[in-house]
């Protein structure tokens, strides 16, 4: 059990994996914690180490009142790093931990080596937003049904082939019940999320991933997010919904892990995933 603290906030985090490896720094999204990496923790441990985080709100991490901002997780976020004595590494943030993430790199840049993006907006204006049933749908289903919640961020044809997905999260959601004062001090991050005028002070190189389905945050938000961050690629997993890490965990730790073990900068296209996932090569 380790433990950052910044402010009287106490922040999970575990390190994981061989210390030889290049080190990732994961961070979830809205209302969840490292435990929902699930099935794509063991397809990227072969490769690199991780970091696991859990925000501030969720998990084993204090769940301290007020609103809270992007910045401040993104500063939670170092304060693990320095905890965890980690100069430098890649970042991968998803959804909310995506918006979390391009705070990072734009506050602690010279902290990240290699920055991948998932699912995840640039907010502000000019950021297409989820329509308000989709918005109503989500936040009930973290509050109260759970069940629901699962057939938004995953595809009906991923839950028909693994229904141990729905389980897992039922579980997750019995064992690890989200704070209401954390819950809505999220929210209240992701809502005031904007960095779009500000993207171009991202540097390091960007790996942007989204799934073409993704209901709740608009893949045309990766889009503006790799039109506008300098040395940036798009990669889009076709049949992907919003967590397209549990959805299609073999595309995405084959995005993830070629872009990150690439020498100098990655030579990746605008790609669509959609071919049967082949098996990563193990580390050597």
């Amino acid at each position: 059990m380790s433990y950052a603290e910044r402010g009287g906030c106490r922040i999970y985090f575990e390190l994981r994996g061989d210390g030889q490896s290049p080190l990732l720094v994961m961070i979830r999204g809205l209302a969840r914690s490292s435990s929902y990496w699930g099935p794509l923790l063991p397809r990227l441990a072969p490769h690199l180490r991780l970091l696991l985080v859990d925000n501030r709100g969720v998990g084993r991490s204090d769940a301290t009142r007020g609103r809270y901002t992007t910045r401040q997780l993104a500063d939670d976020v170092a304060a693990v790093m320095d905890a965890a004595r980690v100069e430098r590494a890649h970042v991968f943030g998803m959804s909310l931990g995506g918006m979390i993430a391009q705070e990072l790199a734009l506050a602690h840049g010279d902290r990240i080596d290699r920055l991948v993006l998932g699912c995840t907006t640039p907010g502000g204006s000019r950021a297409r937003r989820p329509s308000p049933g989709v918005q109503l749908a989500m936040l009930l289903a973290i509050v109260g049904r759970p069940e629901r919640l699962v057939r938004i961020l995953v595809s009906d044809a991923s839950l028909e082939k693994h229904p141990e997905i729905r389980d897992r999260w039922l579980e997750l959601a019995r064992t690890e019940p989200v704070p209401l004062r954390g819950l809505f001090g999220q929210l209240a991050a992701a809502r005031r999320h904007d960095a779009f005028d500000r993207l171009a002070g991202i540097t390091n190189p960007t790996l942007v991933i989204t799934g073409d389905d993704d209901a709740l945050i608009s893949p045309e938000n990766s889009r503006l997010l790799a039109s506008r961050i300098p040395n940036a690629t798009l990669t889009t997993i076709r049949g992907a919904r919003h967590d397209f890490t549990t959805d299609r965990p073999e595309a995405a730790a084959q995005a993830i892990v070629t872009f990150l073990s690439a020498p100098n900068r990655v030579p990746v296209s605008p790609s669509a995933v959609d071919l049967p996932e082949p098996e990563l090569p193990r580390r050597t």
